[in-house]
C-alpha cells in the first residue's frame, strides 16, 4: 500500500540528517584541534545533544524539508533550507549567552557550514536516487472527471505518481481521449489494461453499485497485487485534506477516522495540554502584550480589545477576544470578510495580523474552555448560515472546539471567498478525521513559521 512508502522515505531522510549533524560536529572538532574526539563530541556534549541537534530537526520539519515530494533544487526549497539553517544559527547564538561556554563557538561555526553543505547535497542526492532507482507508481483512474480539480497532485512535479490514463464508463468513441489524460478503454477492459500497462494503483471515481461486473474485476486486480482506492481516500492521503465536494454520507459512515470524537481520554488530555500551554504562553507573552496594547492605543482611536460573537463546538455561541486591528466602526452595514489588503486595517493592525499577534487574547478563551489551541477557526453566525447553505458538510467543523490555529491555517493562504472557505473546510475535515496530540504538535510547530514569515493561512 503506497501509504506506507512516504513515511519510510521521511525516516530515511531524517536518519541521513542525524548522521550528517553528528559527523559535522566531529569533523569540526578535528579541523579545530587536529585530532578526533573518539567520534563522541556531538553525543557527549549536552548542548549539542539536547538543543542544537533537535533544533536542526525541528527547524527542518517546520520548513517542509522532510516533504519528500519536494524538489529540493527549486528556488522556494532553497530559500526554506537557508531560513531553516538561519533559525538554528539564531538558536545557537542565544545558547551562547544563556549557557556560557556550553559549546565551542569555533566548533559550531565550522559544523554549521558543514551541516548546511552536506544536508543540501544529501537532499539533492535523495531526490536524484528516487527519480532513477524507484520508478513512479502508475495510476489508472476508473471513470471520467475534472482532472485538474479532482486529482491536481498528479499534474504537479511529483516524485511518486504517474497517471497512465483512465477508463470510460462506456465504450470509447472514435478518437477517444482527454486533453490531459488518455482514455485507455472502457471499464469492461479493466483487467486487460491493468496487466498491459503494469498499473500499481487504481482510483475509482464512480459508484460501484451501478457498474455490473466492475466490482468483480476490481477484486481480481486487488488479488494480483494492485491497490484499489476510492477518490476521497486516495485524495486524503496524497493531499492531506478531504475533497468535501466528492464525499457522501456513506463514505463518512464507513471510512476510517473520526475515532477521537468519542474519546473521552483524548479530550481530557487535550484539554489539559491546552490549559497548561495557554497559561505558559500568557506568562511568556505578557511583556509583549503590554507593548502591543500600548501601540494600539497610541496609533488609533478606540479600545485595545475587540470582542466578537463566534460559534463554538456544537454551534454554541461565545465571546471571542482579539486585539483590535481595524478602525472603529469597520462594519457599519453588515459583516464582511477581511481581505488581504483590507483598507479597514490600521498600520499597527497590519503587523499584528501578519504575525498573528492579534490572536493572543484568545488564550483567555482557551483557559475558559471555549476554544482549543488547535482546531478549525471560529466563525460568526452570519457567515456560518451563508456557508452552510452553499457547502455540504460545513456543519461537521462544529464537532470539535474551534482553535487559535489549525491545519487549514498552516497549509492555506488568507481567504475571503466561498471558494476559500471550501478549501479550508477540506483541511479542517482532515484534522477532525485524524485528530491526535502528535498532529496538534505538528500544527503548533508549523504555526511558528506562519507567525514569523506569514507562510500559511489565517
Amino acid at each position: 500500500m503506497p501509504v506506507k512508502n512516504i513515511p519510510k522515505r521521511k525516516l530515511l531522510l531524517l536518519f541521513g540528517d542525524l548522521i550528517i549533524i553528528i559527523l559535522s560536529f566531529n569533523l569540526a572538532f578535528f579541523i579545530r584541534f587536529e585530532r578526533f574526539s573518539d567520534f563522541g563530541y556531538a553525543v557527549k556534549n549536552p548542548i549539542v545533544l539536547f538543543l542544537i541537534l533537535p533544533g536542526y530537526i525541528i527547524s527542518f520539519y517546520v520548513f517542509d524539508l522532510y516533504e519528500v515530494r519536494r524538489d529540493f533544487l527549486k528556488i522556494q526549497s532553497i530559500i526554506f533550507f537557508l531560513i531553516a539553517l538561519l533559525a538554528v544559527g539564531l538558536l545557537a547564538i542565544i545558547s551562547f549567552y544563556l549557557i556560557p561556554f556550553g559549546l565551542g563557538r569555533g566548533i559550531f561555526v565550522i559544523s554549521f557550514i558543514l551541516t548546511g553543505v552536506f544536508a543540501f547535497i544529501w537532499r539533492v542526492f535523495f531526490n536524484s536516487f528516487f527519480k532513477i532507482a524507484v520508478p513512479k507508481r502508475k495510476i489508472l483512474v476508473v471513470g471520467a472527471g475534472n482532472w485538474k480539480k479532482d486529482l491536481p497532485f498528479l499534474f504537479q512535479d511529483n516524485l511518486e505518481y504517474q497517471i497512465a490514463g483512465y477508463l470510460s464508463e462506456s465504450p470509447p468513441k472514435i478518437n477517444p481521449g482527454h486533453s490531459l489524460v488518455p482514455c485507455l478503454g472502457d471499464i469492461g477492459s479493466l483487467e486487460k489494461v491493468v496487466g498491459k500497462y503494469k498499473i500499481n494503483d487504481i482510483i475509482v471515481m464512480t459508484d460501484l453499485s451501478r457498474k455490473k461486473g466492475l466490482q468483480k474485476s476490481l477484486v481480481n486486480c486487488r488479488m494480483k497485487g494492485t491497490n484499489v482506492f476510492d477518490l476521497p481516500t486516495f485524495y486524503e492521503y496524497a493531499m492531506n485534506k478531504i475533497p468535501v465536494l466528492r464525499i457522501s454520507d456513506l463514505w463518512l459512515l464507513y471510512c476510517q477516522g473520526f475515532e477521537r470524537l468519542g474519546g473521552s481520554i483524548y479530550r481530557k488530555v487535550k484539554r489539559g495540554f491546552d490549559f497548561m500551554v495557554s497559561l505558559l504562553l500568557m506568562i511568556l507573552f505578557a511583556p509583549l502584550f503590554v507593548l502591543v496594547a500600548l501601540l494600539i492605543k497610541l496609533s488609533s482611536r478606540g479600545p485595545v480589545f475587540y470582542i466578537q460573537d463566534r460559534m463554538g463546538e456544537n454551534r454554541k455561541p461565545y465571546k471571542m477576544y482579539k486585539l483590535r486591528t481595524m478602525v472603529v466602526g469597520a462594519e457599519r452595514d453588515e459583516p464582511k470578510w477581511a481581505e488581504e489588503n483590507d483598507e479597514r486595517v490600521t498600520a499597527v493592525g497590519k503587523v499584528l495580523r501578519k504575525m498573528r499577534l492579534d490572536e493572543l487574547p484568545q488564550l483567555i478563551n482557551v483557559l475558559k474552555g471555549e476554544m482549543s489551541l488547535i482546531g478549525p477557526r471560529p466563525e460568526r453566525e452570519y457567515f456560518v448560515k451563508l456557508l452552510s447553505a452553499k457547502i455540504s458538510y460545513y456543519s461537521l467543523r462544529f464537532a470539535v472546539k474551534p482553535g487559535i490555529t489549525g491545519w487549514a491555517q498552516v497549509n492555506y493562504r488568507y481567504g475571503a471567498t466561498v471558494e476559500d472557505a471550501i478549501e479550508k473546510l477540506r483541511y479542517d475535515l482532515y484534522y477532525i478525521k485524524n485528530m491526535s496530540l502528535f498532529l496538534d504538535l505538528r500544527i503548533l510547530l508549523k504555526t511558528v513559521r506562519v507567525c514569523l514569515f506569514g507562510m500559511g493561512g489565517r
